[in-house]
């Protein structure tokens, strides 16, 4: 199979590359670099340089005439400011526009758009957790509400052109090494702590959030390339840590002592929020296979922790007993 990946240099983009060569298909990279990197891209595939609104995409996708499209540019977390709102809706709107009209051109099969998880939704009742993709959206950032409105044309040219879609809607994405500069806060705190620096945690630290390793994200999408048609499925863990957890197990497993420093926060703190990631267990065949606690265990191992920092012995007594907040206990957080 020939897969386009649109954003392939950034952190779930490179991923995949890797993920889709290994099982044997033939892929093409299309991205402009603006936030990602050459370095990252396997030399496997064949990388275009180009930003998704040239007009040069059109002709690179009618002579690749690829089977999918996997859209994942900016996939990862980040908040665009009021007076950037014009640029972000002319890369994640004008620019999917550019792309799907590419899509229909170039006779491309499926679409394969990367939403957002956490942040689309509303104030909810801890009742009413985790959120299936059926609750009301109510995105705040204008990053968010490009991909709403980005869901709608993907399910428009779906309607008007036949071009089959799955739209994915992630959790909290972590993993790597910090080279493809992943914002979560795991990152963020393991780099403090090894550099002997105190985090800062903005508001008081007790917002719940859903959080997804990247391989669990790499194995949906690989799922996704021949299930899950005209669907759009929460990619999540279905349970959540606040930022004070995701702290403390991150100090745990480093041993350090250092405490972060809490600044106070938007006068308006998000919404407590899990996504149910029952759809996806029925229609991609999925589900989620890294704990929190060994995805962390990764993610040092990735940074080079454990290695030369610990010895074999001590790493085995490494205990991490902070436990996710459920649904019965969100009242507390």
């Amino acid at each position: 199979m020939k897969i386009a990946i649109t954003g392939g240099a950034g952190f779930l983009g490179s991923y995949l590359t890797r993920a889709y060569l290994d099982q044997g298909h033939n892929v093409i990279v299309i991205d402009n670099l603006n936030s990602g990197s050459a370095n990252t891209i396997d030399p496997r595939a064949r990388f275009y340089q180009l930003d998704i609104r040239d007009e040069k995409l059109r002709t690179i996708l009618a002579n690749e005439r690829p089977d999918i499209v996997s859209h994942h540019v900016n996939q990862h977390l980040y908040e665009v400011s009021a007076d950037q709102s014009l640029l972000d809706a002319d890369t994640h709107i004008r620019g999917l526009l550019h792309v799907l009209d590419s899509c229909v051109n170039a006779s491309v099969r499926k679409f394969i758009f990367a939403s957002g998880g956490n942040t689309l939704y509303g104030q909810v009742s801890p009742t009413q957790l985790p959120l299936s993709e059926e609750a009301p959206l109510q995105p705040r950032q204008p990053a968010d509400i490009s991909r709403v409105a980005g869901e709608w044309y993907v399910r428009y040219y779906t309607q008007q052109h036949g071009l089959k879609h799955t739209i994915l809607r992630y959790a909290d994405i972590y993993g790597g090494n910090g080279a493809h500069g992943n914002p979560h806060p795991l990152n963020y705190f393991i780099q403090m702590l090894t550099e002997g620096r105190r985090p800062i945690i903005r508001g008081a630290g007790d917002t719940l959030h859903d959080h997804i390793f990247i391989d669990d994200a790499v194995s949906a999408n690989l799922q996704a390339l021949t299930l899950g048609d005209n669907q759009t499925i929460h990619i999540s863990n279905g349970e959540g840590y606040t930022l004070k957890q995701l702290y403390t197990l991150c100090a745990q497993a480093l041993r350090s002592d250092i405490e972060p420093v809490y600044i106070s926060g938007a006068l308006a703190e998000a919404s407590a929020i899990t996504l149910d990631n029952a759809l996806a267990q029925r229609v991609l065949k999925w589900q989620p296979e890294v704990s929190m606690r060994e995805g962390l265990m990764h993610l040092l191992h990735a940074y080079g922790h454990f290695q030369t920092h610990t010895q074999p012995e001590q790493r085995e007594e490494t205990h991490l007993d902070i436990m996710p907040v459920q649904v019965s206990s969100l009242s507390r957080v």
